[in-house]
């Protein structure tokens, strides 16, 4: 089984769908995330990466390089949406995805990565954990 780790393209977006309806048990609308696909790719400080298998994504996770205005100033990746496939999970598919996302922060200096996790994902907590993420912080969400 190879895996395969590379830029989501706007020709992915059915797939992600799919994986996002296991994640939040929600469609997303395919055309709005071909356009949004299309967006990201043009900016330098994000990325969308996917693990496939034979062109399937059976993966997702996205980094974004955020500027920071403390101490030097180094900027940090802020990590969203990080999916695996229910039928692939505790293959290793996220921890290459989330290695993935680390070189893309060591590629633009970032200080560290951060993410949020919803406090029920237990399991996801325990990946995180796995691969040297401290959960030592509480994180807030507003909805808008």
């Amino acid at each position: 089984m190879d895996i395969i780790v590379r830029r989501a393209q706007k020709e992915d977006a059915r797939d992600l769908s799919e994986l996002f309806v296991a994640f939040i048990g929600t469609e997303s609308n395919i055309e709005k995330v071909q356009e949004q696909l299309d967006l990201i790719n043009e900016q330098s400080n994000y990325w969308v990466a996917v693990a496939c298998i034979d062109e399937k994504v059976i993966g997702t996770a996205m980094g974004i390089v955020c500027p920071d205005i403390v101490g030097e100033c180094l900027p940090y990746l802020l990590v969203e949406n990080v999916v695996v496939s229910p039928l692939h999970q505790g293959q290793g598919i996220g921890t290459k995805l989330m290695n993935a996302l680390e070189e893309f922060a060591k590629k633009n200096q970032c200080a560290y990565v951060i993410l949020a996790s919803s406090e029920t994902r237990e399991q996801a907590h325990r990946f995180y954990e796995s691969i040297g993420y401290q959960g030592n912080k509480r994180g807030f969400v507003k909805r808008l």
